[in-house]
């Protein structure tokens, strides 16, 4: 279900003079006195205003781009709407999409367009205390956001209270939940998979997502991007390696992250498919060892530094399990980008770094599990990995 634009909205349709909330911030009680119920317009920068993921302050307002950032606000009234201004070029591949719940209901699908407007959130509400949550399911390279203000038809109250466990997953288009709202089977080994379109990135269908729920965390954390690697990114380029895209609070920004902010209890790495993948048709058609070795140790290392207490689980799927081969005047030469990993993490263990682990993905049977758009991981490999994913953090890592 999708819902309608607000395109006819203007920023000057809120009316009503703003005024401070009464009442308890957490009870039910409404406001004192009867008033009538007018438009009251809360800053996105307002502590009133929840945000889960990164996310940085402009000039005028909070920007975001990864998927899975989450939004929440609470507020005594019957409708909510939000001023939000979108970067992405608009069509099937340049679309920004939302996850809008209120009240924890089912999610409606909201697409916005271009530019600075105003979209509803929740209308027709009975008038009481309700709670609104929107959830970006695109990613970065489909353009990023910036909300501008929350705009509720009565009083503002504080923002639910947030879940103990944090989960923070790293990595590149698996992470980000590429295509997983479509699911096929292959015809043949030829057979061409439908390409990305972002209407079905859905990051509450990736393993990352459905492995947090596992364990009653809050929405995770995602930093990702697609076609983005360790060391090289699949198109053979260097520059936006996932490394340096974790020192960032928007890909593509120049704002870097707050780390002083909350550690996440877990992080979960999955990067080096990509890696993996590129250098189709050159001389550099294998991964070097040495290279990527030396970036994921570097990586490691730094987020042992930021995060002393994090447990870092370091895994790779399920598009592939690392190994790779070309075979030359009858001589086949192959490397294991897992291995590779397995060794990583082993080094760091003999070091002696007692949070960190090996966990072996297995690799995605399209056959009977179907693939998404560009033969990413289906919808059902995904609950699969999550599956996987939560039975080791639960009998190896135990946060």
């Amino acid at each position: 279900m999708t819902i309608t634009l607000g395109v006819g909205l203007s920023l000057s349709a809120c009316t009503g003079t703003p005024r401070p909330p009464g009442g308890p911030s957490d009870s039910g009680v409404p406001p004192p006195g009867g008033e009538t119920l007018s438009w009251v317009s809360v800053p996105a920068s307002d502590a009133k205003v929840q945000y889960i993921g990164r996310t940085y302050r402009s000039d005028t307002g909070v920007v975001f781009s990864h998927p899975g950032v989450t939004i929440r606000a609470r507020f005594w009234g019957d409708a909510a709407r939000m001023q939000l201004h979108d970067a992405g070029t608009g069509g099937e591949t340049g679309t920004t999409y939302f996850d809008v719940v209120v009240d924890g209901g089912p999610p409606r699908q909201l697409a916005v367009q271009n530019g600075l407007f105003t979209y509803p959130l929740a209308t027709g509400l009975a008038v009481g205390l309700h709670t609104v949550e929107l959830t970006k399911r695109t990613e970065s390279l489909v353009g990023h956001n910036e909300l501008v203000a929350l705009e509720v038809h009565g009083e503002p109250r504080e923002p639910p209270a947030r879940a103990g466990l944090r989960l923070e997953f790293v990595g590149d288009s698996i992470t980000c939940a590429y295509g997983t709202e479509v699911s096929l089977i292959p015809e043949s080994p030829s057979w061409v998979a439908p390409t990305f379109t972002s209407k079905n990135q859905n990051p509450k269908r990736s393993y990352g997502w459905l492995t947090a729920a596992q364990f009653g965390a809050e929405p995770p954390v995602l930093i990702c991007y697609s076609g983005h690697g360790v060391y090289r990114n699949l198109d053979m380029s260097t520059s936006g390696l996932v490394p340096a895209i974790y020192e960032r609070a928007v890909p593509d920004h120049s704002i870097g992250w707050d780390f002083s902010r909350e550690s996440p209890d877990v992080i979960v790495v999955n990067a080096g498919t990509n890696d993996t993948f590129a250098g189709s048709g050159t001389d550099a058609y294998l991964p070097d060892e040495a290279a990527f070795k030396s970036a994921y140790r570097t990586f490691l290392a730094r987020l042992r530094t930021l995060h002393p207490q994090a447990h870092i689980v370091c895994t790779l799927g399920s598009m592939t399990d690392g190994y790779k081969q070309i075979e030359h005047n009858g001589t086949v030469t192959s490397v294991h980008v897992g291995d590779w990993l397995t060794e990583l993490v082993t080094e760091r263990q003999q070091q002696g770094d007692a949070r960190v682990y090996r966990h072996v993905m297995a690799v995605q049977i399209p056959e009977t599990d179907g693939v998404g758009e560009d033969w990413h991981p289906s919808a059902t490999t995904h609950q699969k990995m999550a599956t996987a994913l939560g039975q080791f953090i639960r009998d190896v890592v135990r946060p």
